[in-house]
């Protein structure tokens, strides 16, 4: 019979999984319609991010802004493989190891490095929206939360660290 924590781990597998899924097709819908676009003029629909009317007139923003929201996608992506790779590598007989320890506390990396990345396309858009009025410059408001979140699982990495000493000690013990 299955443990509590055996079907929460088993169910979040399961959602990690399926938003993995949600954010590969996000990556593809807003790449294919930008690279498109460059490749046939008349294969150029809709990026469903609000910076299509930049293409005609401001190309090198159009650019700009498009790169950042594909790198964060992509940014994105990785941190739920990465998530699903913790989740698959995690063992409830033994949960502290060191190869977990060190993939928590890169998924803090990562995450750190996209609320940075939404902090700087922030900033840019906000240059460009002095010269571009009818620039919306909500589309990168949300860097702080992943800051808050990079800080607490880079805290629980440190715990899980500290569960592997733990662990070590005990297993010297027996």
């Amino acid at each position: 019979m299955k443990t509590r924590t055996q079907n929460i781990l088993s169910t979040t597998r399961i959602i990690a999984f399926i938003v993995y899924i949600g954010a590969s097709i996000h990556v593809g819908r807003v790449m294919v319609p930008f690279i498109m676009g460059f490749i046939n003029e008349n294969l150029w629909t809709d990026t469903g991010t609000g910076f299509d009317f930049l293409r005609n007139n401001h190309l090198l923003p159009y650019i700009g802004l498009m790169s950042f929201v594909i790198v964060i996608a992509l940014i994105q992506v990785q941190i739920w493989n990465y998530l699903r790779s913790i989740l698959d590598e995690i063992d409830l007989n033994t949960p502290f190891s060191e190869k977990v320890a060190k993939m928590i506390e890169n998924l803090s990396y990562l995450i750190l490095s996209l609320g940075i990345l939404y902090i700087v396309a922030d900033l840019y858009i906000g240059y460009l929206a002095k010269t571009i009025p009818e620039l919306d410059r909500g589309y990168f408001k949300t860097a702080f939360q992943f800051l808050l979140a990079a800080g607490i699982i880079y805290v629980i990495s440190q715990i899980f660290k500290r569960g592997v000493e733990i662990q070590e000690e005990n297993d010297l013990t027996v």
